[in-house]
């Protein structure tokens, strides 16, 4: 029941003065609506749960759980897959890499059921840094997970177990998250393959939202082939996520692998090849430098606003995650699915003394400068606009952009420690969360074979494209 306390506290945050009569009125008022509103149940689907449900056990702390789903039959019969460990599978606890969720959904996400009834083995959720806000794999709840490929050093995240279950060979493919590059920057790390879909190509119901109008689910996977056979199966929209139903992705990308790519020109980022590390820009260059071979041309180009995009995406992702976390845990208007379970489990979980300290800080500081007013966030809304249209302009010159994926190789445990360090890992990644482009990152290997990524970002929906140019890539590497 709503009483005067309630309308209060609202009218003081609005600065609205209001005598004892005035807030007794509107309590009344607020209780007649909601009378009204109280024959409404909130619906939450079923799907078979899943059965033998156990922890990981691999040396990469990988995996967090390993689960079996009723075989099926279909065009991915071939693929072991996990999902990132913040997409619901029934049956499955979902932890967010989170000591504070607890939240066993009764229900898949979309992505879940598609990848099933393609006859994809589904069959592991994945560790994660906590609710997907760090980049390295250090801050998941259940120990950091290991990188197979660069011994010591982090494997990226936040999607790190899937880039890790990928590059170890325990899984032929996982799914990620992606809100500033939590998908790329993994496989970047370990030396696989990541896509980075068309924002909203891919159904979110059943995901746990940090930034919705960043946040995207895509695949990891051993080869590109592989990762765009993943994607042409869980991408197209459904109405259990209304922010998909304006997208039409096309379903074709695998295709794409025997497409010629002769004719094809790519723009390298002057600015992401000046801020990176030696070895990575010498790495990057031999590729762009091999894909000549095939006839794809290669110019630079420097992109305005390049470097404010990436501050543009950290006030996006900071901004929309503390209004989550004081909104209920529930996405006011047309959001990514609707699940009441999941929407407590949040906000309990918010509220929670067990929540990482690193989640604390990014709900307490971004919510207390949005209590002063979001004219920050307006700022950077204005600057993605600008950089968005930047990189059309662009595109309608190349049929790709190229950057490496990160500035720098795996940095050993310990090395990403302040927020200058965690902005330089999303450099090359979130600018292109900012503007909804699909982003595909390809591994190739330093003199020594550290892994690195070469990522190609290309048109709305050109999924396709980035295909073809990454398996032409793949090619010349020696994958």
């Amino acid at each position: 029941m709503v009483d005067d306390t309630d309308v209060r506290d609202v009218a003081d945050r609005l600065g609205i003065e209001l005598d004892e009569s005035d807030l007794s009125a509107y309590a009344e008022a607020a209780n007649g609506l909601g009378a009204q509103f109280d024959g409404l149940a909130a619906y939450t689907p079923d799907s078979e749960a899943a059965t033998a449900v156990e922890s990981g056990t691999d040396d990469h702390n990988a995996v967090r759980y390993r689960f079996e789903l009723p075989e099926t039959t279909g065009e991915l019969g071939d693929l072991e897959v996990g999902v990132k460990d913040n997409t619901a599978v029934a049956g499955v606890p979902m932890h967010c890499g989170s000591d504070a969720v607890s939240f066993t959904p009764t229900y898949h996400a979309t992505v879940v059921e598609r990848l099933h009834s393609a006859g994809a083995v589904v069959t592991a959720t994945t560790n994660m840094d906590e609710f997907a806000y760090f980049t390295t794999g250090e801050t998941c709840a259940f120990g950091p997970i290991e990188n197979p490929r660069v011994e010591g050093c982090v494997p990226g995240g936040s999607s790190s177990g899937s880039g890790a279950a990928v590059a170890a060979g325990i899984l032929d493919a996982a799914l990620g998250s992606d809100t500033g590059g939590s998908v790329r920057i993994p496989a970047s790390f370990c030396g696989t393959v990541g896509l980075k879909p068309t924002h909203r190509a891919v159904p979110r119901f059943g995901f746990a939202d940090l930034a919705p109008s960043l946040d995207c689910i895509g695949p990891l996977a051993r080869d590109v082939e592989t990762a765009a056979r993943v994607y042409d199966t869980i991408a197209g929209p459904d109405p259990r996520d209304p922010s998909s139903l304006v997208s039409s992705p096309s379903t074709d990308a695998a295709a794409g692998i025997d497409d010629s790519v002769a004719t094809l020109e790519v723009g390298v980022v002057t600015p992401a090849m000046e801020d990176t590390d030696d070895e990575v820009t010498d790495a990057v260059e031999t590729a762009v430098d091999s894909l000549d071979s095939h006839g794809i041309e290669a110019e630079t180009v420097s992109l305005p606003q390049y470097r404010t995009a990436t501050l543009a995406g950290l006030v996006f992702a900071g901004a929309e995650f503390a209004t989550l976390a004081l909104a209920e845990g529930q996405v006011v208007g047309t959001g990514t699915g609707y699940s009441e379970p999941w929407r407590e489990a949040f906000s309990d979980a918010v509220r929670s003394p067990d929540l990482g300290e690193n989640v604390r800080e990014q709900i307490l500081t971004n919510g207390a400068l949005a209590e002063n007013g979001l004219g920050h966030y307006v700022a950077a809304r204005n600057i993605g606009t600008e950089f968005t249209t930047t990189v059309d302009d662009a595109l309608g010159t190349y049929d790709a952009l190229v950057t490496p994926t990160t500035p720098m190789t795996a940095p050993a445990f310990g090395d990403i420690a302040t927020d200058e360090d965690f902005a330089r890992t999303v450099a090359n990644t979130v600018p292109f969360n900012v503007t909804g482009h699909p982003a595909l990152t390809v591994p190739v290997e330093t003199d020594d074979g550290t892994p690195v990524g070469v990522q190609f970002v290309g048109q709305r929906d050109g999924e396709r494209t980035l295909v073809a140019l990454g398996a032409a890539l793949e090619s010349t590497a020696g994958h």
